[in-house]
């Protein structure tokens, strides 16, 4: 397991009060919203510091722990409407800046790296693809979220509003793209990699994972081994318009659940939804997309991360796909 050198400088506060109670996850849940921004987490061993964005409850605790990594070019402000939907219900959801998105503000345009390829335009084979596929890059995602979970225990000494509200031994992460990548990587997902095979970066301390428009087998070392030894739940989340870096489809998007062990795991496909549809922000085009994602990601949170056996109960009904009106799909097993 990697381990990190933490050191943590300073921070600053923002309110955002959630609304009432529901039952509904797709709605905020009934507790208050506080965030802590300008906050930089520094690795001494690699020499690096990682921002960092932390949205928690502002009452009660300890809650879970959720760690959301952002697509390449991303930043800790991507799927913000999603990381305080599940604060909201009851999750530190900390949300960190990789260094392949330092400095950039804002969800990714269509022609930028990370984007959905446009279908009329062949693969890129270098750029874009090359940084993906780059081992040391790879490696360096990973110890971004090593690094976050080592900091935990300090996190209330600098950040007031966390005292008594972090519980370290129940944490997720997500991702979306390069972050789900990285998200499967921690959760136990092998890759060949450096003239490695099956190389992992399993940490123990990750008991639930969340890939957000994965990938599957032929890029960034996966193939159809990768998601053998898999032992933590997951759930995948795709969508019918959905599009690899190389321009592969949706089909491509599922293979990490086709290739998983069965025991809990889920794949949630969105009618309509594409690469850049899953975090919100993006206005009406995707708010059915990200009401699709909030309820069944938080649900799946719930399940695994709260043991709520009514949201478990619920992943493995049939209820998902009639509550969202047939947008999406949910496959079990």
């Amino acid at each position: 397991m990697l381990r990190s050198v933490v050191v943590i400088t300073a921070i600053a506060f923002a309110h955002a009060p959630a609304r009432a109670a529901e039952t509904d996850r797709t709605k905020d849940g009934s507790l208050a919203v506080e965030t802590a921004d300008a906050l930089t987490l520094k690795d001494a061993a690699r020499k690096k510091e990682v921002p960092v964005k932390i949205y928690y409850p502002k009452t009660g605790g300890p809650y879970p722990v959720v760690v959301f990594s952002h697509g390449f070019g991303g930043n800790k402000d991507a799927f913000g409407p999603v990381g305080k939907h599940w604060a909201s219900h009851g999750y530190v959801v900390i949300h960190p800046t990789h260094a392949d998105g330092l400095g950039r503000k804002g969800p990714l345009k269509k022609d930028e790296p990370g984007a959905a390829p446009d279908p009329k335009q062949p693969p890129r084979a270098g750029g874009l693809m090359g940084g993906l596929n780059d081992p040391q890059k790879i490696a360096d995602r990973v110890a971004d979220i090593v690094l976050v979970l080592d900091s935990l225990d300090g996190l209330p000494k600098l950040v007031p509003g966390l005292k008594d509200k972090i519980d370290t031994d129940k944490v997720g992460v997500g991702g979306h793209s390069f972050g789900a990548y990285t998200a499967m990587l921690v959760g136990g997902v092998t890759a060949d990699l450096g003239g490695e095979k099956g190389k992992s970066y399993a940490d123990k301390r990750v008991k639930c994972i969340l890939p957000v428009s994965g990938q599957g087998t032929g890029q960034q070392g996966l193939t159809d081994k990768s998601w053998a030894v898999l032992k933590v739940p997951m759930m995948v989340l795709t969508g019918t318009l959905d599009r690899g870096a190389g321009g592969q489809g949706v089909e491509w998007k599922k293979e990490p659940y086709a290739y998983s062990p069965p025991g809990d795991k889920y794949l949630v496909v969105i009618d309509g939804a594409n690469h850049l549809s899953f975090g919100g922000g993006l206005g009406a085009r995707s708010e059915d997309t990200t009401r699709c994602v909030k309820l069944a990601s938080t649900a799946f949170w719930d399940s695994y991360l709260k043991g709520a056996a009514d949201a478990k109960k619920y992943l493995q009904s049939d209820q998902l796909p009639k509550d969202t009106k047939g947008k999406c799909t949910l496959d079990k097993k």
